[in-house]
């Protein structure tokens, strides 16, 4: 399969040049050190989100470090998955906002979904050496930071939320001028004080994409 095949419509906003150095050098890198997540999952996110639908940019750190837990999607676990990630338990609690009563509740634990209906959930490194958090911080940086900048200047209108110190460093690549950015403590922070992540995030979201867009995000689905 060829890039343009494999990106299609991203590549309006992707560098191309930057794509393949940065995918060269990650494959040299994989070949020293194992990396999380599957080469065959980095840009996943880009995968499953269509670039026409496009409305939310969830911007993170970098994926999961343990071995078989990063699946390329923010903060998305396996579908099989026996007991959810911290950060994932985080976001499923904030999003369903547990509450208010609800009947039954079917929560998408890769994310998929959320990513199927125009979110782009990325890190802001699309890749980490097996167990050393922040590893290749530095390998991507200038891969997402002209993707965000080309993506608010080509596609005004967009909502770009930022998990965290190390997403929040690259707010200054974003048009802010005709985007709505949000900032708020990565979901690690909340697992690790044993705090709740704000549901309003989740409600808001939801009210601005209906403005936008006449339609919502689902979160989750409810019987």
């Amino acid at each position: 399969m060829t890039i343009e095949e494999y990106f299609g419509d991203w590549l309006k906003v992707l560098d191309k040049k930057s794509l393949i150095e940065v995918t060269n050098r990650v494959m040299a890198l994989a070949k020293t050190k194992p990396i999380c997540p599957d080469i065959s999952n980095i840009f996943k996110a880009f995968e499953v989100c269509p670039y026409k639908d496009l409305k939310i940019v969830m911007l993170g750190q970098d994926p999961y470090p343990q071995k078989g837990v990063a699946t390329g999607i923010l903060f998305g676990n396996k579908t099989d998955v026996k007991e959810l990630s911290p950060s994932l338990n985080i976001i499923k609690e904030a999003a369903i906002n547990f509450e208010v009563p609800h009947s039954y509740i079917n929560f998408d634990p890769t994310l998929e979904s959320w990513a199927k209906q125009g979110v782009l959930m990325i890190n802001s490194a699309l890749t980490v050496e097996m167990n050393r958090i922040g590893s290749h911080v530095m390998v991507w940086r200038t891969f997402i930071s002209c993707l965000l900048k080309q993506l608010s200047q080509k596609e005004p209108g967009l909502i770009y939320v930022l998990f965290g110190k190390q997403a929040q460093t690259f707010e200054p690549y974003i048009n802010k001028q005709f985007n709505t950015v949000i900032k708020i403590e990565h979901p690690a922070f909340f697992a690790r004080t044993h705090t709740k992540m704000p549901y309003e995030l989740f409600t808001d979201l939801s009210k601005l994409t209906e403005e936008k867009y006449g339609v919502p995000i689902q979160w989750y689905n409810e019987y």
